[in-house]
């Protein structure tokens, strides 16, 4: 079962079915032009001096029909296909959003761009010049038909051989596009994700020297995608001449066929006119196996994002909202990524350091305390819930992180601060907590809460951006707060700042750190190392004893 949105859901079928409703009126304005056609040449035989103006009229009115029609399925079928993009886009972002922290991070970002991008432009073109073409040829091309074969069967039957032959070429040669598609598809992800992962990077490669190897590695990368570019685009155009060729074919057939059984000039020409009202239908069909090809493709690949693993949420309906206290916070026999078996508990209001090497566990320990990951085995409770079991609002009251690539997205400085706040506050209150994190320069550059800061606040130094979390976790008010290396490019007061956002609240607080005058000013120290909690304890006795923490801070005190 498909976990893409269904294409008639949210009311899109009932616009198809007006699709549908259009394309019969094109066909039937088809058929009175067809009809007027025939009686207007019947009037070159009359000797009647008089007009035939009403069929004059009637070609006239059928024309102007058909484009306003074609004009209003257009319109109809952008919207739907417009539609079923958005939907889909949603869709796929609420499902990043619930798979865990790390395997999004496994995925290459131009990857997933490609399918906000370039898969949703495949989605919505399916749709809207895709499937709202393929309805109006199927409605339009059987009716042009049956208007041939009122008008004379010989004729209709001299038209259709072609029409259907050609029919029949499209529907065998329309496959071979899937492979091109799906060439062109793939390295169009590889360049994007590519040129994603170094154009951040661009003046930084250039002092490595590397600005001639990228540019060799961006060319052969170009190269292949022009190719299955140009492989696409000569079978899409071989596809779309067929029509044409066809259209040629059929009128020499009917012309052939009229001349040999001595068929009046008049019906010969309403046959041609229903021939080339028919042309346009076949060129829309040729165009729905390019796009149905794409389609495909992008498909597959939304597919497969979909099935990726989410976080696993437990049924507790009908449960009573935590209380708005600092909660108790449990790790029984949990293992997660690095971490093997771990146990340990926080107590409420509790403030913790979190210590021990790289890849030693730290951040998944204080993900899992976050509900951005889920243990292998055993369980983590937050106030004797799972943190990934809390719905959006308590979790907003409840918890704040402070992690390496937490976000700041472009848009006003009043809007990075208060990302996330349950009770937003008035801007005084904003300033002053501001301030106090040592924003009052960057306040004054900016000009103000409106000032604005650029995607993942490039326009402030790697300190200010973490004063700005720290800020914000100050005015969360929530009651865990976890914080991975919240001093990191911090100056000299980094650490006072970290101990007065925990201290001047009353939360449980996790802290990722390896300053050694950080871990001595909170309540307890957890040292991990391979996985495993080997210490807890008061830092003042486990820093100054000859475990396993005291002897990984001895190289800094020497230094």
């Amino acid at each position: 079962m498909s976990r893409l949105p269904r294409i008639i859901g949210e009311n899109r079928g009932r616009s198809i079915a007006l699709v549908a409703v259009l394309a019969l009126g094109q066909a039937a304005a088809a058929g009175v032009a067809a009809f007027a056609t025939r009686d207007v040449f019947a009037a070159f035989r009359d000797d009647s001096a008089i007009l035939p103006l009403l069929a004059l009229a009637a070609v006239a009115a059928a024309g102007l029909a058909i484009a306003l029609l074609r004009v209003g399925e257009r319109v109809v079928a952008e919207r739907v296909g417009q539609n079923y993009a958005a939907s889909l886009r949603l869709k796929l972002f609420a499902h990043l959003t619930e798979m865990s922290a790390r395997d999004v991070a496994a995925r290459r970002n131009g990857g997933l761009a490609m399918r906000f991008v370039g898969d949703l432009a495949a989605v919505r073109g399916w749709v809207s010049l895709g499937i709202a073409r393929l309805v109006s040829a199927s409605i339009v091309l059987p009716v042009a038909t049956g208007v041939l074969f009122l008008l004379n069967v010989n004729l209709g039957i001299a038209a259709s051989i072609p029409i259907v032959l050609g029919l029949g070429v499209m529907i065998l040669a329309g496959p071979r596009l899937g492979p091109a598609h799906k060439r062109l598809r793939s390295r169009r992800a590889r360049l994007a994700a590519d040129m994603s992962e170094r154009i951040p990077h661009a003046p930084e490669l250039r002092l490595l020297g590397r600005i001639r190897t990228e540019k060799a590695h961006l060319l052969r990368r170009t190269e292949k995608l022009i190719a299955s570019a140009m492989a696409r685009a000569r079978g899409a155009a071989v596809l779309r001449a067929v029509p044409d060729v066809v259209s040629g074919f059929a009128a020499a057939s009917l012309f052939l066929m009229a001349l040999s059984s001595g068929v009046a000039a008049a019906e010969a020409a309403g046959a041609l006119a229903a021939v080339g009202l028919m042309v346009q239908p076949m060129r829309d069909l040729a165009g729905v196996w390019d796009r149905h090809r794409a389609w495909v493709a992008a498909r597959d690949k939304c597919e497969a994002l979909l099935a990726a693993p989410k976080l696993k949420r437990a049924a507790l309906q009908g449960r009573d909202p935590l209380e708005n206290a600092p909660p108790p916070l449990r790790f029984a026999e949990v293992s997660a990524g690095a971490l093997e078996n771990v146990t340990v508990a926080a107590s409420p209001g509790q403030k913790i350091a979190i210590v021990g090497g790289n890849g030693a566990g730290k951040s998944t320990l204080i993900s899992l305390a976050a509900g951005l990951e889920q243990p292998r085995d055993g369980a983590v409770t937050l106030g004797g819930l799972p943190p990934s079991s809390l719905g959006a609002a308590e979790r907003r009251r409840m918890i704040t992180l402070v992690g390496v690539r937490s976000p700041i997205l472009a848009g006003s400085l009043r809007r990075a601060l208060i990302m996330g706040v349950a009770e937003q506050p008035g801007d005084e209150a904003i300033l002053a907590e501001a301030e106090a994190f040592g924003l009052k320069e960057v306040i004054v550059r900016l000009g103000g809460l409106d000032g604005k800061l650029a995607e993942g606040g490039r326009n402030l130094s790697a300190g200010e951006v973490r004063r700005v979390l720290l800020t914000r976790a100050a005015l969360s008010g929530s009651k865990l707060m976890l914080l991975d290396e919240p001093d990191d490019a911090l100056d000299v007061e980094g650490p006072e700042l970290v101990e007065r956002l925990v201290r001047q609240s009353d939360a449980t607080a996790l802290i990722i750190t390896h300053n050694l005058a950080l871990a001595r000013r909170m309540d307890t120290l957890w040292f991990i190392e391979d996985g495993r909690i080997l210490e807890t304890g008061s830092p003042a006795d486990l820093l100054a004893g000859n475990g396993p923490a005291a002897r990984f801070f001895a190289p800094r005190c020497a230094a």
